[in-house]
């Protein structure tokens, strides 16, 4: 008995959070058990690679095509879908885990984990919301939670700054939105570790800025230089050819994002914002205001509470939020971009506190205070915010009651 107590005592915070993900598992076998890929445009990125030519959103379609050459179903699809959405979670309980010991006292991230996993748009909502199985943030949100937990734990040598571009590079291959999504995060982590004590540390800042400079020239080459070797109908067929119903769908799909320019399709994006979408943009802003303000409240408050090096904070939590705002004019999936944006304020803060940073440690320490001398307050919260939602049928338009509400006013 003393023995199993020292376990249970020693793996307290991985088991406990294990177990409260249990159903979030079982959710993503439940669904992906009980409906296919078929219905969805997304299916197109499974089955054109760069075979077709130069462009984003192929780099799944090469490696699909290289571990399924032959006819393709649901049921061979699935596993890897599954297996994505696993992996995805426990890298997410990894990371988790990971930044919690490293504060040495695992009561100072629970309000900001709690905050955020109560949020409609944290990594539970994008399961449950069942855009987990169809849209390639899954990917690009693992490799993000991989590089998390590379930067929280390794020393910066020559291989981690490979590794880190390497992560980048394939992210953005997946689809190039990461550079608008989760690169923010990197990016404001890069410039976080690029100031110790608020002082440039070029033998960091340089392999850094190296890895933003290739990036962006991979989004600059993808923007303008992206083509198809290979007509509209041919494309079609080929693909009907090779693949079942359930596996890949019969009517008119997602084809426009490989033929159409990047400029045309964010005109099309822009062109709905303009119309339907500030009006609602403001509206989710204002009722996640509570979950963003606690999610970035950390930020403020080492600011607040430091000498000289306040331009620090600031400029990490502005370089986050202002590299992933471009996303909601350039398209308008709005499910999509709020979930990044969440995930990156709830991780940027527990990566630098695990770092190593004190203020941030110390802002951590104070709004733990302050909640646990405010229960009533803490609970209303995430009783709140429990209670939004992304839209039942089409989760990537965005929170349900935004929607709602703008269509009550008329607007």
């Amino acid at each position: 008995m003393t023995r199993t107590r020292q376990i249970l005592t020693i793996y307290r915070v991985p088991l406990l959070l294990l177990a409260a993900l249990v159903p979030t598992f079982f959710h993503v076998i439940d669904y992906a058990y009980g409906c296919n890929n078929g219905s969805m445009g997304t299916s197109a990125y499974y089955f054109v690679g760069y075979e077709t030519g130069f462009g984003g959103r192929k780099l799944l379609g090469t490696l699909y095509g290289l571990v399924l050459p032959e006819f393709v179903t649901w049921s061979h699809l699935r596993p890897f879908v599954i297996g994505i959405n696993m992996l995805m979670l426990f890298l997410f309980a990894g990371f988790a885990i990971q930044t919690l010991r490293r504060l040495r006292d695992d009561r100072l991230a629970v309000p900001l984990l709690a905050v955020y996993l109560a949020s409609p748009f944290s990594i539970l909502g994008w399961v449950h919301s069942t855009m987990s199985l169809y849209f390639t943030e899954t990917y690009t949100l693992a490799l993000t939670l991989a590089w998390l937990m590379l930067y929280v734990a390794s020393p910066r040598r020559w291989w981690y700054y490979l590794l880190t571009a390497a992560i980048a590079v394939t992210a953005c291959l997946i689809h190039h939105t990461f550079c608008c999504t989760f690169f923010p995060l990197m990016a404001a982590l890069m410039l976080h570790d690029s100031l110790p004590e608020g002082r440039i540390d070029w033998r960091r800042a340089l392999p850094y800025g190296l890895i933003c400079a290739a990036l962006a020239a991979l989004l600059g080459a993808i923007w303008m230089f992206s083509h198809m070797n290979i007509d509209y109908e041919t494309l079609h067929q080929s693909v009907l050819d090779r693949t079942s119903e359930d596996a890949y769908g019969r009517g008119s799909l997602m084809y426009d994002y490989f033929y159409k320019s990047n400029s045309e399709n964010s005109r099309v994006g822009f062109i709905t914002w303009e119309k339907r979408l500030p009006m609602e943009f403001a509206l989710t802003l204002l009722m996640l205001l509570p979950a963003l303000a606690v999610l970035a409240c950390p930020w403020v408050a080492a600011a607040r509470h430091t000498t000289g090096r306040k331009w620090r904070y600031w400029g990490v939590l502005a370089v986050d939020v202002l590299m992933t705002l471009p996303m909601f004019v350039m398209a308008t999936d709005y499910g999509r971009w709020w979930t990044a944006l969440c995930f990156t304020l709830f991780a940027l803060t527990l990566a630098a506190a695990a770092r190593g940073d004190q203020p941030l440690r110390e802002a951590l320490e104070r709004m733990y205070g302050f909640f646990r001398r405010h229960l009533l307050l803490a609970a209303v919260i995430v009783i709140y915010l429990i209670q939004l939602a992304p839209h039942p049928e089409f989760p990537y338009f965005g929170l349900q009651q935004a929607m709602r509400l703008r269509e009550f006013m008329g607007l």
